[in-house]
């Protein structure tokens, strides 16, 4: 009988291939599985347990990544509350400075309207703490037989206000005056010729808020008019009695308005 040594390394290597085959053959391959599932929803194979049953686990979400997460959701949720209450207070404050952040106010003279005198003004601010006044007044109408003012009349006023704000507290003003009017009053009749009245005079007044919107207006002007007017005799057709001019110093602005802000 032959005899064939093999070298001890040779034989070492070849008992090492048989048992990882061994070992490899009752090893049940892994399956491969794609998924486009979230990682915690997931599921991965553990292998065989003892009593032979095969086992799964689904991956645990990473806590940290779900609390970056419910942070970043609690911050944008809150950064909406905050953008929401800026707006609300964007708005209230755009009402009070509105047309890019001027004062806009319309406003009636109520001591006027009490008069039977129609008017009605709009103030606009043109500069911080600078705002233009136009009013107008109109009466068309007599009051009875022997009483009765037509006129129509513009008194523009440029305003500097002393306060932060436009359109809120202690004011001084200069303004203008021109009117056209035919007044009868008892025996007389009065009616402008050749040019309306004219003049110009200073003013001060005081904005009181009442609402957001609203408020309350005081005003007292002094200054100068100049008018040429005829009289007749207050009846139908009456006769020319003169013409006269007059060069008036006094109060030439009186007012207790309503205002309402836009």
């Amino acid at each position: 009988m032959i005899h064939i040594r093999f070298p001890k390394c040779t034989l070492t290597a070849v008992a090492g291939l048989m048992v990882s085959t061994t070992l490899l053959a009752q090893t049940p391959a892994k399956p491969k599985v794609q998924t486009s599932a979230k990682p915690e929803q997931t599921t991965v194979f553990v292998g065989n347990t003892k009593g032979g049953a095969s086992k799964t686990a689904k991956a645990k979400p990473e806590e940290k990544n779900t609390k970056n997460n419910n942070n970043k959701t609690a911050k944008a949720r809150q950064g909406g509350k905050n953008a929401k209450a800026s707006l609300k207070r964007g708005n209230k404050r755009g009402s009070k400075e509105s047309l890019n952040g001027r004062y806009v106010a319309l406003k009636t003279n109520v001591a006027y309207d009490a008069l039977a005198l129609m008017n009605l003004g709009l103030e606009i601010q043109v500069a911080p703490k600078v705002s233009v006044e136009l009013p107008v007044i109109w009466s068309l109408w007599d009051y009875e037989q022997e009483h009765g003012i037509r006129t129509v009349a513009i008194q523009p006023e440029a305003r500097w206000w002393m306060g932060r704000e436009t359109g809120y507290g202690h004011y001084f003003g200069l303004h203008a005056h021109v009117a056209w009017f035919n007044v009868k009053w008892n025996d007389t009749r009065y009616q402008d010729t050749e040019h309306p009245l004219l003049g110009a005079g200073l003013s001060y007044g005081y904005k009181l808020p009442l609402s957001e919107h609203w408020g309350a207006e005081f005003s007292l002007g002094l200054g100068y008019a100049n008018m040429k007017y005829n009289t007749y005799y207050n009846i139908d057709n009456g006769a020319c009695l003169d013409t006269r001019v007059r060069h008036y110093w006094g109060i030439t602005r009186l007012g207790a308005s309503l205002v309402y802000r836009f």
